[in-house]
């Protein structure tokens, strides 16, 4: 009797973000060195368009990288001017074919939670970047952070409700800083999910995936994207790192490859 074929899992797509990098670095030599670090695709962390340069400059110095999210900033109130930015930084980004916008913000203060207004300010400005990227083919994720207006699992909630076509971009790290658990999260809010960060905590400050002391269980946590045929992006955000940023890519990497995954994209993504 000839063998069954083996059953063919959900492959992951894996991106690095260029955080580590700074916003404002030499874009030549942090793709170079992406790609030295085995990742063959991109999260472009809010560099302004003048320091991306023209489309076709950036498609000649991106080493064959995919730009596949695109991330900005916003702050609460949510000013006018800088959703026009986000309107633009959209237009640039779907001519990459970029499916996902990330957004994070605004500042929370240390003195009061969020009021009712703060958190339906931001809802709106969110929705509406999300109802102009739809029409482009780009999703709209807002990042729930610490120390931004939307931290916890309840105020998730609250942005979530007043919003239809805002997803969210799940940060572990963040979501185990304030003690609650990522796949539990990634289980519950499968239907908004559009793409994920990953990173990890110890001692104060971000470290590599796999290096922390709050309890991510990386195995676990991809297992259950693995499971739901997640078909967004899985970035790895090393926000900051003690080594070059090149070593602290080649880490994660090692990291994910050891954990069963590819770096490389599907076939047909």
């Amino acid at each position: 009797m000839p063998k069954a074929p083996a059953k063919k899992t959900h492959a992951l797509r894996f991106a690095y973000s260029t955080i580590n990098w700074t916003t404002k670095p030499d874009m030549v030599a942090t793709f170079k060195d992406i790609k030295k670090a085995g990742w063959h695709a991109v999260e472009l962390f809010d560099h302004s368009l003048d320091w991306l340069g023209p489309p076709d400059y950036l498609r000649s110095i991106l080493q064959g990288l995919q730009p596949g999210i695109f991330f900005g900033g916003i702050e609460v109130p949510v000013n006018p001017d800088t959703i026009n930015i986000h309107k633009r930084r959209m237009d640039y980004a779907a001519l990459f074919g970029t499916e996902q916008y990330g957004l994070v913000g605004g500042g929370r203060l240390r003195t009061r939670p969020p009021t009712a207004e703060e958190y339906k300010n931001l809802a709106n400005g969110c929705e509406e970047l999300a109802k102009y990227g739809a029409d482009k083919g780009i999703t709209l994720a807002y990042h729930p952070h610490v120390g931004c207006t939307i931290e916890t699992e309840g105020e998730i909630d609250i942005l979530l409700n007043e919003t239809k076509k805002t997803m969210l971009c799940l940060d572990v790290s963040h979501i185990g800083l304030v003690g609650e658990d990522s796949v539990a999260h990634i289980r519950k809010y499968k239907s908004r999910l559009g793409y994920m960060h990953l990173k990890d905590w110890a001692a104060g400050k971000f470290v590599e995936i796999g290096q922390g002391t709050i309890g991510l269980d990386f195995g676990a946590i991809l297992a259950e994207l693995v499971a739901q045929k997640f078909p967004g992006w899985v970035v790895v955000e090393q926000s900051s790192s003690t080594v070059s940023p090149l070593e602290s890519a080649k880490i994660n990497a090692s990291h994910i490859k050891s954990l069963g995954h590819k770096l490389e994209s599907p076939e047909g993504n």
